[in-house]
């Protein structure tokens, strides 16, 4: 099979993952040789994850995109049975509280971060199947019960985090089919008339909430990850203290391999690497949308927009919070944070966007950007009289 691959897109990813490797490294080596005499620790399983996605990235890049909505309700009941054995004890890893992980062995799995490429899958074909009728409530309804069912598995875990990006790209898709305005303003009012209450639900992110608005009201607990990272920021200057330097690190941040490693960057490399990282991801955005708008139907377009707006949100969302511009919340920075299964579904995704762009070029499917024109019975305005006696 001879299919075209995106150079822009596999470059750029590669770049990622790479200042990733690095940069785990960097920001763990020190305080995991103190834990278990081993520095390469973490750098091992980030590379068995960045082994196990380039497989599903490479094997998803060959993969024809009408054999993903073929077996599109496959990988969606998967993701429910994953996400439902997350409750089922001694198999599930209960960290802090939370019930996210499954557990084999020393290798623990997220089915959430899957979960989201699923919805998308199946949303995509439903969406695509009823374009040119998604101003019909009926098909809008149905459209909102394809992610709620993960929606609600993933809040009961609890990550209200994760819960609120599969209902935002979700809508995300739905916008870009063409919900109109009016129904999308609806949406939105419902959205966070439910939300902001199970938002107030929990204690502890009403406390994040007010230490993002005043960090040092509370600077020894909840304000207390904001400030290290903004002193690392500051400390970092314009050009860093050089790799492998930081303060932060050195159990100032706690795990600041994971969700604060941008502040470990600002910190060792300064103001001006952590825009050009910002700069990478912007390419990456950059170029996910120009596939999705040469896809080559709309099922590719809705699916190459939400998988680069997942991306380019959780690194948004992840940056935002290491500078104080937004409430705290566990999110990976993709490719560069450790974490085994946002490796790999994020290098999947990647594969998928593959998958669409060496399609691009081919004939369009047949009525893929066709509105369908409704269906008019004799005696309605604009369709001609029957003829009498017949």
């Amino acid at each position: 099979m001879n299919r075209r691959i995106d150079p822009w897109l596999t470059v750029i990813t590669a770049m990622l993952v790479v200042f990733g490797l690095t940069m785990i490294y960097s920001a763990s080596a020190m305080v995991v040789a103190e834990r278990s005499g081993d520095e390469l620790q973490y750098v091992k399983r980030q590379l068995a994850a960045v082994s196990v996605g380039s497989v599903l990235c490479v094997v998803s890049a060959l993969t024809p995109m009408r054999t993903f909505r073929r077996y599109r309700l496959v990988f969606y009941m998967a993701s429910v049975f994953g996400l439902v054995l997350c409750f089922v004890p001694g198999i599930s890893n209960t960290v802090n509280g939370s019930s996210r992980w499954l557990g084999f062995g020393p290798v623990n799995v997220q089915p959430s971060e899957f979960a989201k490429i699923a919805m998308m899958i199946v949303l995509g074909d439903y969406l695509h199947r009823w374009r040119g009728r998604i101003d019909d409530l009926r098909v809008i309804f149905r459209a909102m019960l394809i992610p709620l069912p993960l929606m609600a598995l993933i809040l009961f875990e609890p990550d209200f985090g994760t819960t609120v990006i599969v209902g935002g790209l979700a809508a995300l898709m739905l916008f870009v089919a063409g919900m109109n305005t009016r129904h999308i303003t609806v949406a939105a009012g419902v959205g966070l008339s439910v939300g902001v209450p199970l938002m107030l639900m929990e204690e502890y992110r009403v406390r994040r909430f007010f230490s993002f608005l005043d960090p040092w009201k509370d600077p020894q607990n909840d304000g207390y990850h904001t400030i290290q990272s903004w002193l690392a920021m500051h400390s970092g200057g314009l050009w860093g203290q050089g790799l492998g330097n930081s303060i932060a690190k050195l159990h100032f941040l706690p795990e600041p391999w994971t969700d604060y490693i941008g502040a470990v960057i600002a910190e060792e490399l300064g103001f001006s690497m952590l825009m050009m990282l910002i700069g990478l991801f912007a390419m990456l955005v950059w170029r996910g949308l120009h596939i999705a708008s040469r896809a080559r139907d709309a099922f590719s377009t809705y699916l190459a927009t939400a998988i680069t707006g997942m991306i380019g949100f959780e690194a948004f969302f992840n940056l935002g919070v290491i500078m104080g511009l937004l409430p705290p919340k566990g999110l990976v920075l993709p490719f560069i944070s450790y974490g085994s299964t946002a490796m790999m579904s994020h290098l999947w995704a990647i594969g998928i966007l593959l998958s669409i762009a060496a399609e691009a070029d081919e004939t369009p499917v047949s009525a893929g950007w066709t509105k369908p024109q409704p269906v008019r019975r004799p005696g309605q305005p604009g369709q001609p009289q029957a003829a009498a006696g017949k």
